[in-house]
């Protein structure tokens, strides 16, 4: 018996579309929806997630350095609002213990003051500083004439002089009706200013308090805290 032909043999074999029977399709269906998916996923989702995620953190870490800047920024706003009122502190105790007492010009506000309200000035004489425990006293006796208003006027004005003046052992004496018709009184009295101590002053302060705590029974040393004495 002869061979069949090659004709013979391809219409033997079953066509492509009859092998692909519906199992067949379901599962090349299958395999193409997941090729599909996974690349997808390679190509497209995965990237585009991980790029989410990398702008998340650099969100996050953004957002920690605004909170640390805002933290930094309201640290320096407290260290300027602190710094602004040491100044003010430093310049207020500038006035009231300057370093340089400036007698002259001590003097002068005193001049001016009594002769701008009208008074006659009759003395100014600076006495010997008094050293305290913290600050020195620097009394100046003053000595004017004028009336009561004159007087009230006078002390109304030193009191708005930046400088700290404290006026102290006011004395008048019988009022006198002056020749202008007038009455007029002398007033006596003691203008005391202040200045800081000087390093010498206040390592002596110092000491004179040690030697103090020394003492039995709280003596004092001499020449302690309230002596009196020149600069």
């Amino acid at each position: 018996m002869a061979p069949p032909s090659k004709k013979q043999a391809a219409a033997a074999q079953p066509s492509i579309a009859e092998q692909l029977t519906p199992p067949v399709m379901i599962a090349i269906g299958v395999f193409f929806a997941i090729a599909v998916g996974a690349t997808y996923y390679l190509a497209g989702y995965q990237p585009v997630q991980e790029s989410i995620e990398r702008e998340r953190r650099r969100q996050t870490e953004l957002d920690q350095q605004q909170r640390n800047a805002n933290r930094d920024l309201s640290a320096y706003n407290d260290d300027v609002a602190e710094l602004e009122r040491l100044r003010s502190f430093a310049r207020e105790q500038q006035r009231v213990l300057p370093d340089n007492p400036d007698i002259p010009g001590f003097l002068d506000a005193i001049h001016r003051t009594a002769t701008e309200n009208g008074l006659t000035i009759k003395l100014v004489l600076p006495e010997a500083e008094v050293i305290d425990q913290y600050f020195v006293r620097i009394p100046v006796r003053v000595e004017v004439n004028g009336g009561y208003l004159e007087i009230a006027r006078f002390f109304r004005t030193i009191g708005s002089i930046p400088r700290v003046i404290n006026m102290e052992n006011i004395g008048l004496s019988m009022p006198v009706l002056a020749p202008d018709g007038k009455v007029r009184v002398d007033a006596r009295m003691q203008a005391t200013t202040f200045r800081a101590l000087t390093p010498a002053e206040q390592t002596q302060q110092q000491e004179a308090a040690q030697q103090a705590a020394q003492q039995p029974n709280g003596a004092r040393p001499q020449g302690g805290a309230a002596g009196r004495g020149g600069r």
